[in-house]
């Protein structure tokens, strides 16, 4: 059969190599005939996203993100070439064709579903599109990712989160690894407090020019969405949070549960007892730009689960500057509605996202209807003054900023060292006069412990077990000797940390006992 021809004189939008098909000749002018196009078989692209393992504390996901897809096997991604009257379609493949469609001047609205799970991924491409879209154009991005624990860009991961939790997640047992499904810790590029995502957490991402931008603007978009799907409940607080209920007429489910998570940005308002917190945001500013990504709890199996993770045991102890996290009680939409529920319910909200934000800012009523049909076909497609498509993993591969914003994330330098100064005291000390919990009764009475830290690394401390003066002294040189200098999230072990300065203390087990308390409260390696 004869390779069909392309014409792509008034058609392209990326370098014409991206473009033609294999085999058709560089100087071919004619268009293909319609009988041509039915005969040419494409293979169907889908991306299978398979449930977590089971997990304790956190709950297997019980519905598939993308149900039209197979199980079992994933096909090669595969998207058409072919030209249409008015709509454009590119080859999701090559690496610097992302780069080249987004960064078009034409591109003023640009829709985008992600078919990864993988964190790192979606919040590097989102900035990736915050500073390489147009100034003027309108962005929605929209993602979900596993199970990860989101801090803001000035929090302190030892004051937000469960430290040790978070790692029990990931350490093997006796040589097995663990049958559980691992949690990430990430620290994002914006402000704002702890958030908690899995597989049952929408994420909204909408970049705008600045000053088109306030904070209720993408929140009351979704909001809106909400109220299609019938949850009428919802609603945006005088925190730019959305909440579910509050109102005496609004029904509220019964399941409540509590989780430290809020904006660094909204004022210090208190919630009505009775509203649930369905969604938490963040923002980026920049002289020209405006980025608000928030949170959507739809159909969460961990809801209960959250809590633990975002609750740390160091808290009473530490005295940090930077962004606390404020509890709130949270609640699943699925709550509220009455068959709808899991795929069905977060699809059902993708779409009338999509429609709200259309609405919004005036999209082409093609762009939108070709981002619903390109949500379980991994690609690109584009129009007059528009772009959307579905990205991948693979859609990072080769865009060098996108892979070294990946790699950024996943530092242990960026997670853990840019948290400001902070203090860890077992005692009230005259900078943080907070009572303290009482110490263990396995540990001496005049346990003393303190610790001083500039960007994570210990610049002072203190630790001792001893009532005289002399001995104490000692012990705290001593321990002093060992600490100095030592990034905090490098210490994952307190047994190995003091093993060496166990002759100043008289007893191995006192060290011991000492070494396993400070596991429990900044340690990263779970006992």
């Amino acid at each position: 059969m004869t390779q069909p021809q392309f014409n792509l004189t008034k058609t392209v939008l990326a370098p014409a190599a991206l473009l033609q098909p294999a085999g058709a000749s560089e100087s071919a002018q004619t268009p293909p005939a319609r009988k041509d196009l039915r005969q040419r078989k494409f293979r169907p692209a889908f991306l299978v996203v398979l449930p977590p393992r089971s997990m304790l504390p956190l709950r297997q996901l019980h519905w598939s993100l993308f149900p039209g897809a197979p199980t079992g096997h994933v096909p090669r991604i595969k998207t058409l070439r072919i030209g249409f009257p008015g709509r454009r379609r590119h080859a999701s493949h090559s690496p610097s064709a992302f780069l080249f469609l987004v960064s078009q001047p034409s591109a003023e609205h640009q829709i985008y579903q992600s078919f990864s799970t993988d964190p790192y991924v979606n919040l590097s491409i989102e900035n990736f599109l915050y500073k390489h879209t147009p100034t003027d154009s309108k962005i929605l991005f929209l993602y979900v990712n596993s199970p990860t624990v989101v801090i803001g860009r000035n929090q302190n991961p030892w004051l937000e989160t469960n430290l040790h939790l978070l790692n029990r997640a990931k350490a093997p047992k006796n040589g097995v690894e663990p049958s559980y499904t691992p949690v990430t810790l990430l620290r994002r590029r914006s402000g704002g407090g702890a958030v908690f995502h899995d597989e049952g957490n929408l994420n909204f991402s909408v970049i705008c020019p600045k000053p088109i931008f306030h904070r209720d603007k993408h929140a009351e978009m979704v909001v809106r969405a909400l109220h299609k799907l019938g949850a009428i409940n919802t609603r945006v607080n005088t925190r730019h949070d959305i909440v579910m209920g509050g109102h005496s007429s609004a029904p509220v489910p019964q399941r409540v549960v509590h989780f430290d998570t809020d904006d660094v940005e909204s004022p210090p308002v208190r919630a009505t007892p009775q509203a649930l917190k369905i969604s938490g945001s963040a923002y980026k500013l920049s002289s020209f730009r405006a980025l608000h990504h928030g949170t959507c709890l739809v159909d969460s199996p961990n809801l209960e689960s959250i809590g633990a993770f975002l609750r740390s045991p160091a808290r009473p102890y530490l005295h940090a500057k930077g962004v606390e996290s404020v509890r709130s009680p949270i609640g699943n939409i699925s709550s509220t509605l009455g068959g709808l529920s899991g795929s069905h319910l977060m699809q059902a909200l993708v779409t009338n996202i999509m429609e709200e934000f259309a609405l919004l800012y005036k999209v082409d009523p093609d762009a939108l209807f070709s981002a619903q049909k390109l949500r379980d076909r991994p690609g690109f497609q584009s129009g007059k003054n528009w772009l959307v498509g579905a990205v991948t993993a693979n859609t990072s591969v080769g865009v060098n900023e996108i892979e070294e914003d990946i790699r950024d994330f996943k530092s242990l330098d960026w997670t853990y060292n840019q948290c400001p100064r902070f203090t860890f005291s077992t005692y009230p000390t005259e900078e943080d006069p907070r009572l303290r919990p009482g110490l263990p009764s396995n540990l001496h009475p005049s346990t003393r412990i303190f610790l001083r830290l500039k960007f994570g690394r210990i610049i002072e401390s203190c630790i001792s077990m001893s009532d005289d003066p002399e001995t104490a002294d000692f012990q705290s040189r001593r321990v002093h000797e060992v600490l100095q200098g030592r990034q905090l999230h490098e210490i994952l072990d307190w047994r190995q940390a003091l093993n060496g300065v166990a002759d100043a203390f008289g007893s191995s087990q006192d060290v011991l006992n000492l070494s396993e308390w400070l596991n429990t409260k900044i340690g990263r390696r779970p006992s």
